[in-house]
């Protein structure tokens, strides 16, 4: 029976066990949900006191007067206990809570997430799991658990962090949960509005209006549908809905709750001074536009204005303000969006500014990204300016949707992941934050002048026939067909075909090869999967969320995906015209020809990094080592120490041991053979993908199998008393390092393991056979074997590299990867070491040579970092919050590396020979500049030069030096 990556079979049993077990207890326990939503009582069993010292009292007029007082509400019944003790925080109360402590909770952050979420559910799906338990008396006390939410965020407030790195989950958790004042109208409509089209069908278009272009006419809408169409006995709770939304809109109450709020402050005449000059302001300010400015500096003012104010109770006081605020910019905004199309460039610019002051103040915006935005202000200001630099800005400008997501992504992902095992509408919690935000409203004026500047450029996408002119962003270009699939569910990677095209929620560490990539999320452009995605060719697409919807009517259709180096994206039916295309791009783009002539394997000595350069990559050992090698000779300081153990090890140990059960029969031999046979069969059968996954999956076995020799033991004890102490010997990173990767026309980035901070001997040695057989892999070898015409010439060296705890990490290119200039550098860091190569959101920067200003593309939302275990191996820890991961300093670093590179380091260079950029992982350690790696970065020729490609570019004309008229109307 075929075994797979390495595992036994009764291992794959266990884990297929356990995994079928996983499914059944989350089928049961999605059965239990649907059973609370059927129940009178829902979640509970019964209603109990609950008394401050610890006792439950039966439901009785006072019935913890006796017991130091308490609270009356539900009592949970088993199987919501359950729910509970496997991590799904549902039916929470909050009355009863010592805050303070709960506050405290390691976990706290998750539960908090998760109470936020359930709240969306029960707002959003008709009560959830409280359906009919709402009408169940006594079960939830709704003034106490407004008060205990106050009392929640008087004790987050409290605390600094609440204020900066989780400002974006306070402020939603206040804008979601009510507490003193009902700061919720726009919440409230929306949710509303929402239960109303579940019970009346017929109300989901006027619903979809009210979610998607909302103004005050709504509420009219809503008493008129009530009058003439909606069934009699919901028409009390259209008349409520109505109110609210006229609530929403109402004009002149924040003046008044701005003067009241600054008659108190007398012990901050600083802050009664913003209060009071904003109020001045709205009282001279009909106007919606000045309005919507206003409200938006107002927003940014009062978030800046909390970390200088002590007392908690008074940071709540100016939270809610806060949101005050948001709900008369919101009825500004709703006021202007409907006469966008005649207003002109800059007055849309500048709406834009405010509502990005608004977002800022929301919490969604961080004040870095913030800062950043606020540079094109002064140039959105001039009367006109080229088309480049209209595009330039807009294309930056366009960028807040994605950092707002990502934010709310840091606090509410696993959340809402875990819930939405119990409830699939739970995904839907960010969604509905960011369109009940300033973001709308953004999306809508940023949405015009996008339109305005394609326009102006002449550019046009194409989705399946109908032409757009934004909505898709080009991360890598390529030509590729195959089925499409727009699902966007998650995908195990053994249910990725290779010929497909996906729609991803983004970019994926573990990616298996695929023909093209959609993503919703734009993820890091310098993660491997990107790297070796550019390389080959694969077109890869950022997808606008407004265009999701319209791409899922195309499931699996057969398609082409084309995206053009200028950024052009067609999406298409595949049919016959398109077949010569394809046939011009039938010549492979990379193909991968390791140097036999030079590759030693007779070098068989572990060899320590001193003594190893450039010129031994493909000879003794892999890219990783030499390179390495050559840049500790010149910075020393900056890589740490290491052994590598040579192809001639890997070759003598792992392939020329006789194979199992035949001992005149090598593993090489063996492995040869079954090449043979493979290129024998038809390459498009379905015996031909049976037969290779067999063969592989063997091959890896064998190589993971490798005997630990004491010819090995006594080689590697050598090579490691070389460079270490004799038991001294530090945490290691073992890293494959293969002589077909890091080449002039194919990078490999990511395809082989990495096992970190590895302690003790008995532990390398286990994993160095694991790493000796990790290229064989299913991902692995699916990625490279297309590309070799002679497969059985992959060899593994080792590297083992001393583990260095550095505090941030990650990768940079020596050129702008957007644009191709070489005096700009492109870095993308996050904490922590292994930042930025996995695909997770990380700090992104254009970085001039000059040193002028950086360009700061996103932060790092990461919740998380890794860090080293003395006992070996990472775990996973919070993250600082910083907004910004580089100091000057270190930035000053990388500028020195980057310009002293070409003169002191051998030529890096493509296929053609061409000079190429320098891909280089780094670290800082307490400031101080860390190197990992180094390898070209490496585009694809196939994809930059195919005819069909650069065609849709010639559609573009040399428009970029045309003047824009910014006091001008967009073009429509």
């Amino acid at each position: 029976m075929r075994r797979s990556g390495g595992l036994s079979l009764a291992v794959l049993l266990l884990c297929s066990s356990a995994s079928s077990a996983v499914a059944d207890d989350l089928a049961q326990y999605r059965g239990w949900v649907e059973a609370m939503k059927a129940s009178e009582r829902g979640p509970f069993s019964r209603v109990r006191w609950f008394c401050n010292d610890g006792t439950t009292q039966d439901p009785k007029p006072y019935g913890c007067a006796e017991h130091g007082g308490g609270s009356q509400h539900g009592e949970w019944n088993p199987q919501t206990r359950k729910l509970r003790e496997q991590g799904f925080k549902i039916a929470n109360i909050l009355a009863g809570l010592d805050m303070q402590a709960f506050s405290a909770e390691p976990d706290f952050a998750d539960s908090f997430g998760q109470i936020l979420v359930e709240k969306y559910l029960v707002g959003a799906d008709d009560g959830w799991i409280l359906r009919r338990a709402m009408f169940y008396r006594g079960a939830i006390q709704e003034e106490g658990e407004r008060k205990a939410a106050e009392s929640l965020f008087k004790a987050l407030l409290a605390q600094d962090y609440w204020l900066a790195g989780g400002f974006p989950a306070l402020r939603t958790g206040a804008k979601v949960l009510p507490h003193g004042r009902d700061t919720q109208s726009i919440a409230i409509v929306r949710h509303d509005s929402a239960f109303l089209s579940q019970q009346d069908p017929a109300f989901k278009p006027l619903r979809s209006k009210i979610h998607g272009a909302p103004d005050a006419s709504d509420a009219q809408r809503v008493r008129d549908y009530a009058r003439s169409r909606a069934p009699q006995k919901l028409v009390p709770a259209y008349e409520e809905l109505a109110h609210e939304i006229d609530r929403v809109y109402q004009p002149g109450s924040l003046e008044a709750s701005l003067r009241e709020r600054a008659s108190v402050y007398d012990q901050g005449p600083w802050l009664q001074e913003v209060l009071l000059r904003a109020a001045d302001e709205l009282a001279a300010a009909p106007d919606p536009t000045r309005l919507l400015d206003i409200s938006g500096r107002l927003m940014v003012e009062l978030r800046q204005a909390l970390p200088q104010i002590k007392s908690p109770q008074v940071r709540l006081q100016v939270l809610d303000l806060g949101l005050r605020t948001e709900q008369d910019h919101f009825r500004a905004a709703a006021e202007l969006r409907q006469g966008l199309a005649d207003r002109s460039r800059q007055e849309l610019l500048s709406m834009l500014f405010s509502a990005a002051d608004a977002a800022y103040g929301a919490g969604l915006l961080n004040a870095r990204l913030h800062r950043e935005l606020m540079t094109f202000e002064a140039a959105a200001g001039q009367p006109e300016m080229t088309l480049g630099e209209y595009r330039t800005m807009l294309a930056y400008l366009a960028h807040p949707p994605s950092w707002a997501l990502q934010a709310l992504r840091m606090h509410f992902q696993a959340p809402m992941d875990r819930l939405s095992k119990l409830e699939p509408k739970a995904q839907l919690f960010i969604q509905d934050q960011l369109r009940s935000s300033p973001l709308l409203f953004y999306s809508d004026v940023l949405e015009t002048l996008l339109q305005d500047a394609s326009q102006l450029a002449g550019i046009r996408h194409s989705l399946f026939g109908e032409e757009i002119t934004h909505g898709f962003s080009a991360l890598n270009p390529g030509l590729s067909r195959g089925q499409l699939h727009t699902s966007l569910t998650e995908i195990e990677p053994e249910d990725i075909d290779a010929k497909g095209i996906y729609l991803l929620p983004e970019t994926i560490a573990e990616l298996p090869p695929v023909a093209g990539i959609l993503t919703a999320g734009e993820g890091n452009p310098l993660s491997h999967i990107q790297l070796l995605a550019r390389n080959l060719g694969i077109p890869n697409v950022v997808v606008a969320h407004s265009l999701i919807a319209r791409l899922r009517p195309y499931d699996q259709r057969q398609a082409v995906l084309a995206v053009s180096p200028g950024g052009l994206v067609e999406l298409a039916d595949w049919d016959t015209h398109w077949e010569r295309y394809f046939a011009d791009s039938q010549q492979q783009d990379v193909v991968i020809r390791p140097d036999l002539e030079k590759l030693d394997l007779s070098f068989r000595t572990p060899v320590s990094l001193l003594k190893l350069r450039a010129a031994d990559s493909g000879r003794i050992v892999g890219p990783k080592s030499a390179k390495l090698g050559e840049l500790k000779t010149l910075y020393p300081d900056a890589v740490a120490h290491g052994v590598a153990l040579p192809f001639g090890l890997f070759y003598e140990h792992a392939l020329l041991r006789p194979y199992p059960g035949e001992p005149t029969l090598t593993v090489y031999d063996w492995m040869k053979a079954g090449y043979r046979r493979l290129a024998a069969l038809d390459p498009d059968s379905a015996e031909q993908k049976q037969r290779t996954e067999t063969f592989r999956a063997e091959l890896y076995d064998t190589i993971a199998a490798t005997p630990i020799t004491p010819a090995l033991r006594a080689a590697l004890r050598f090579g490691l008393a070389s460079v270490f102490a004799p038991g001294d010997i530090p945490g290691l990173y073992i890293r494959s390092d293969t002589n077909v990767e890091d080449l002039p026309g194919f990078t490999g980035a990511g395809l082989n393991l990495t096992l970190p901070n590895v302690v003790g001997f008995e532990s390398l040695l286990e994993g160095i056979k694991r790493v000796w057989a990790s290229p064989f892999t299913a991902r692995a070898f699916a990625w490279r074997q297309s590309l070799m015409p002679e497969p059985e010439h992959v060899y593994t060296s080792v590297l083992l590299l001393q583990s260095v705890a550095v505090d941030v990490s990650g990768v940079m290119v020596t050129r702008d990867i957007d644009t191709g200039d070489a005096t700009i550098l492109s870095i993308a860091v996050n904490e922590g070491p292994g930042g930025a190569v996995d695909g997770q959101a990380a700090e992104s920067l254009r970085v001039p040579l000059d040193g002028s200003a950086v360009r700061v593309l996103s932060t790092a939302p990461a919740p998380t970092r890794r860090a080293m275990l003395p006992e070996g191996g990472v775990h996973n820890v919070p993250t600082s919050g910083r907004d910004a991961l580089l100091t000057e300093a270190e930035l000053a670093q990388l500028r020195d590396f980057a310009r002293n590179l070409p003169q002191s380091f051998p030529s890096i260079v493509n296929a053609a020979g061409e000079p190429a950029p320098a891909d280089v992982e780094f670290g800082f350690e307490n400031g101080q500049l860390r190197l990992f790696q180094i390898r070209p970065f490496l585009d694809s020729a196939t994809a930059r030069g195919s005819d069909y490609l650069l065609r849709m570019d010639a559609a573009l004309a040399e428009v970029d030096d045309r003047i824009v008229d910014l006091a001008g109307a967009p073009r429509k």
